[in-house]
């Protein structure tokens, strides 16, 4: 579908809009978003500000979008660019696309997944389908290596605490992941622990520690691969 002129401005300032909330962002954190601040900052009043986000909160929801829109399709194209069968290397390939766009786009990554906004609710029903699209990479890439024999963790990621389980398989079906609950664990027990690592790196935490950050998680990630299962080629 073809956009007209005026909508096609209007995106344009839309998306103008959301450049300079994301350098506000930057610049002093993510409680520093302000439509105030943005409307000084493009030579417009606050009232004309509203015309394209009514409001604080739909500004945040659509930069929280992109966010995961964003990490989404970084995740798609590192798992897309592995043979099909190399479960392990597809794996990797997306855990170390998940660091690396973190560590482009430190902003965005905090506004997901760091301090939350004083204030400011996530609309479930707007921000989850973008969460899942991330997620369903991972746990995609674990069912299929499970269809094929290839998942085989240890004994004792096999046996779940029973609220655990429980609540896991809730979220298979509410969300209509299509895996079984060893897929959805594994994902879940990898993604504490790669976002643990990215979260205390981007805080400058590891450095002093590790020495090489980025050398330190590309072992630890290969060693959750391992512990899965999966062979790396």
């Amino acid at each position: 579908m073809t956009l007209s002129r005026r909508e096609r401005l209007r995106e344009n300032t839309r998306e103008e809009i959301k450049t300079i909330a994301r350098k506000h962002m930057q610049e002093q954190g993510t409680a520093a978003i302000s439509l105030r601040a943005i409307a000084r900052d493009m030579g417009l009043t606050v009232t004309a500000l509203y015309r394209y986000y009514p409001s604080h909160d739909e500004l945040v929801t659509a930069l929280i979008v992109d966010a995961f829109n964003a990490l989404a399709d970084t995740m798609e194209q590192a798992d897309s660019s592995q043979p099909r069968e190399s479960y392990g290397n597809r794996l990797m390939a997306v855990m170390l696309a998940y660091r690396e766009w973190a560590m482009q786009n430190p902003a965005d990554f905090q506004l997901i997944y760091g301090n939350p906004i004083p204030g400011y609710h996530a609309p479930r029903e707007i921000t989850v389908p973008a969460v899942i699209r991330g997620f369903r990479v991972v746990v995609g890439i674990l069912a299929e290596a499970m269809a094929n024999g290839e998942l085989k963790p240890s004994a004792d990621y096999q046996h779940l605490p029973p609220h655990v389980s429980a609540h896991m398989i809730e979220i298979i079906k509410h969300y209509g992941y299509n895996i079984s609950l060893e897929p959805m664990y594994l994902g879940v027990s990898g993604w504490v622990k790669m976002h643990g690592m990215i979260m205390l790196e981007l805080f400058h935490h590891t450095p002093a520690v590790v020495g090489d950050p980025e050398e330190f998680y590309r072992f630890e990630i290969t060693n959750i691969v391992k512990t899965a299962g999966l062979t790396l080629k």
